[in-house]
C-alpha cells in the first residue's frame, strides 16, 4: 500500500459509518419534502417557491395559511403527506440528533482531520509505544521541534497535557496497516520503545521488510537481545541499563565530563548542539584539508571528529586531514553554524 493511502476496506467502512447515515437521513427528508412540493405544484397549481413551501410547512406541522386551491385532492394528499411524511422526517430528524448528541459525527470528523495531518506529514519520527521511554524520547523530539507520531496499543496512555494535539494512533505497531497510515515511507527514522524485547525484534523486522533505509532505534531491555535486534536490522540499540549504569559510573569517574555534554545535550538556553554532517559529492570542502577549509572560521562550527568511510572516528584531527566525498563531520556549535556548515557540506 502505497504512503497516505486510505483505511483497509473494513476500517474504511466503519470510519464512514457516520457519514453514510448522515447522507441517509438527509436524502429521506430531502426526497419527503420534493414528493411534496410535486404533489403541491401538481393539485394546488403553485410555483415551485410556493410548492416547497406547502411542503415544508405542512410537513413540520407548523400550520401557516395555505396557498393555492384547496380541493378534495389536495386534502387527501395532505393528508397522506402527513402520515407518510411526518414518519419519515421524524425517523431521519431522530438520525440526525443521534450523530449530533453520540458525538458520532464530531469523531469522526476528527479521524479524518488527523488523517489528513498524517498523510501531509514529512521527515517525521515514528515513536512505537508510549511506555516511560517512549514518553521521554516524544516529549526531546518535541522540544527539538521535530515532528512525530506516536503509535500505541493502550488505549489508557497519550493523554499527558503534554502531548496535547500530538499524533497518537492506537493500534499494534507490528501492523503494516498502521505503519503505513504513520507515514512509514515518508518518515526519517522510527524509535521502538515497546515493553517486551520480543516486540521490539517484530516490529524492526517489519519496518526493515517494508522499507529497509529507514534508520531504527531499538530498546533493549535485557542483555543479550542486542545481537537479535542487530540481525533484525536496527541501525541503534538503546539499554536503559546499561546507559543508567555507565552515567552512574561516570559521574563519579569523569563528573567534568558528563555534566559538559548535559551542558551541550540539554541546556536549549545555549543554543548548542553536537551534530554529524555528511560532505557530498558536490560539496566545495572535497579535496581541502582541513587547515585550508577554516571551518570555525567560515561557519562558526568547532570540528570535533572526522569519520572517512570504512574508518572509525578519528578525535581532533589534524590539519593536514584531506576531506573526500563520504566524509562525516562531528561538529559542535550554534544552530546557526551547524545550519551553514550544513548547507557547504551538501554542496
Amino acid at each position: 500500500m502505497r504512503a497516505g493511502a486510505p483505511f483497509p476496506r473494513g476500517q474504511d467502512e466503519q470510519q464512514d459509518a457516520p457519514l453514510k447515515r448522515l447522507r441517509y437521513a438527509l436524502v429521506l427528508l430531502t426526497a419527503v419534502i420534493i414528493a411534496g412540493a410535486l404533489g403541491y405544484h401538481l393539485l394546488s397549481k403553485l410555483n415551485a417557491l410556493d410548492s416547497v413551501y406547502m411542503a415544508i410547512t405542512t410537513l413540520f406541522t407548523v400550520g401557516f395559511r395555505e396557498l393555492g386551491e384547496v380541493n378534495a385532492r389536495t386534502k387527501i394528499f395532505t393528508i397522506f403527506y402527513l402520515v407518510i411524511g411526518l414518519g419519515v422526517a421524524t425517523y431521519a430528524i431522530s438520525n440526525l440528533t443521534a450523530l449530533l448528541l453520540e458525538g458520532d459525527l464530531r469523531g469522526y470528523l476528527m479521524e479524518r482531520r488527523m488523517q489528513k495531518r498524517l498523510d501531509d506529514l514529512t521527515d517525521h519520527v515514528i515513536v512505537c509505544g508510549f511506555g516511560k521511554m517512549g514518553f521521554q524520547a516524544a516529549w526531546e523530539l518535541k522540544k527539538a521541534g521535530i515532528p512525530f507520531v506516536i503509535v500505541e496499543q493502550d488505549e489508557t496512555k497519550g493523554r499527558s497535557p503534554r502531548f496535547a494535539g500530538e499524533l497518537i494512533l492506537y493500534g499494534n505497531a507490528m501492523d503494516e496497516l498502521m505503519l503505513e497510515r504513520a507515514g512509514i515511507r515518508r518518515a526519517r527514522g522510527l524509535i521502538t520503545a515497546l515493553t517486551t524485547d520480543a516486540d521490539n525484534v517484530l516490529v524492526t523486522l517489519t519496518v526493515k521488510q517494508m522499507r529497509a533505509d529507514i534508520p531504527v532505534v531499538a530498546r533493549s531491555a535485557k542483555l543479550g537481545t542486542e545481537r537479535q535486534l542487530r540481525a533484525a536490522g536496527a541501525d541503534h540499540i538503546v539499554s536503559p541499563y546499561e546507559i543508567g549504569g555507565r552515567r552512574m559510573a561516570g559521574l563519579l569517574l569523569k563528573p567534568e565530563m558528563m555534566n559538559f555534554f548535559d551542558i551541550v545535550l540539554q541546556q536549549e538556553q545555549l543554543e548548542l548542539g553536537l551534530e554529524r554532517i555528511a560532505i557530498g559529492p558536490e560539496s566545495a570542502l572535497v579535496g581541502q584539508t582541513l587547515r585550508e577549509a577554516r571551518l570555525r572560521h567560515a561557519t562558526g562550527a568547532l570540528l570535533v571528529g572526522l569519520v572517512h568511510p570504512g574508518a572509525g572516528l578519528r578525535f581532533n584531527p589534524s590539519g593536514d586531514e584531506r576531506f573526500q566525498s563520504g566524509d562525516e563531520l562531528l561538529v559542535m556549535g550554534p544552530s546557526e553554524a551547524l545550519e551553514t556548515l550544513t548547507r557547504l557540506a551538501k554542496g
